[in-house]
């Protein structure tokens, strides 16, 4: 089986590294492993370099622009050349410009597309009309591709399944959540806080206003006797606070392992792949809720996760809540233990061979 994998990361002309592209960095080399002829057409970026460096075959091919008909025509002339049995296309963009590219074939290739977030979850939080009506013109055009290229669809969550099936009238949509990285530390159990050790909240996410990452330096001001660190990166400036560090780009299981307490302040969610991680680890995880996220935690709820309106004075005290339950070790340890095992790489990795196969 020959699967052709492509990616424009975080849209025309803005390229990012989040739960999404990180997850495509470790699936397609593990499709490789098992003994599927993977080709990876993406942008050379992070997910390119990681991609080279597994010793994936890939290509640069990306969008230059949100309708960029040449990163069509260059899907199009890939697939007559290269001839696989399956095309997947992640993302918006190459969502887009596979189905146009693939709509003129006399021979239709199966064509697999997973845009990973709800566009109807970016247009409600649209802070104004033209970004309303920018999104809107997205949801529009997606659902027209739709009807002009029929293909398969693969939610990472209930919550964006529901969201293409109802809201989109989409059908054919597969579920396959998002799984934990492929080498990845088992849960172990909580050690005994250290007397007068000052608290650490963590941020592990990209810099964005739809992540809450706005909200950081409000939070950390909620709550002086602790320290927060916070990774990733991104467009959004994060005011200076005395108890809040940047750290940039960093490992995720040690960050996590490092702190007391994870948050995720997100607006918009299709998943939540930081809260998934921290929950297997045992980490608390205070969260919005938003999207996919009350889907990923639910079975946590009142054990490691803490829900919260989405305003710093409420997530201030989730987090003193979730710092306070330090001594039910026991019960944390069970509920890790069961997403270390729900979400399971290799899980995943079945799970989307056997749609590639379903559709020979």
């Amino acid at each position: 089986m020959k699967v052709l994998f492509v990616c424009t990361t975080g849209g025309s002309g803005r390229r990012q590294l989040g739960g999404a592209e990180r997850i495509l960095t470790e699936l397609i080399p593990a499709h490789a492993r098992t003994g599927v002829d993977v080709l990876a057409a993406t942008s050379d970026d992070e997910v390119g370099r990681a991609l080279r460096e597994a010793g994936v075959p890939w290509i640069p091919l990306s969008a230059a622009s949100r309708i960029d008909l040449t990163y069509a025509r260059e899907i199009r002339r890939l697939v007559r050349e290269v001839k696989p049995d399956v095309v997947c296309a992640h993302l918006l963009s190459a969502a887009m410009h596979s189905r146009a590219a693939l709509s003129v074939e006399r021979q239709r290739t199966p064509l697999v597309v997973s845009l990973h977030n709800s566009l109807w979850q970016y247009r409600d939080t649209a802070e104004s009309l033209p970004q309303k009506a920018t999104v809107q013109a997205n949801i529009t055009l997606d659902l027209a591709m739709r009807r002009l290229r029929p293909h398969a669809t693969v939610a990472v969550s209930e919550f964006e399944a529901a969201e293409l099936r109802d809201r989109g009238r989409v059908k054919n949509v597969h579920l396959i959540p998002n799984p934990l990285p492929a080498t990845w530390p088992d849960p172990k159990p909580a050690g005994t806080p250290t007397p007068g050790r000052r608290p650490v909240v963590g941020y592990l996410g990209r810099l964005e206003k739809e992540k809450g990452a706005d909200l950081l330096a409000e939070i950390a001001a909620h709550l002086p006797e602790a320290d927060f660190r916070v990774a990733g990166a991104g467009a959004l400036p994060i005011a200076a606070r005395p108890n809040l560090e940047l750290v940039g780009r960093v490992d995720a299981a040690d960050f996590l392992q490092r702190i007391d307490c994870l948050l995720v302040p997100s607006r918009v969610e299709s998943f939540g792949l930081s809260a998934l991680e921290a929950l297997s680890l045992g980490v608390p995880v205070v969260h919005t809720g938003a999207g996919g996220l009350a889907e990923v935690t639910r079975h946590a709820d009142g054990a490691l996760a803490f829900r919260s309106d989405p305003t710093p004075t409420a997530l201030a005290a989730a987090i003193r809540e979730a710092l306070g339950r330090a001594d039910s070790t026991d019960e944390r340890q069970r509920v890790a233990e069961w997403y270390a095992e729900e979400y399971a790489f290799d899980r995943c990795v079945a799970r989307w061979q056997n749609l590639y196969r379903s559709l020979l």
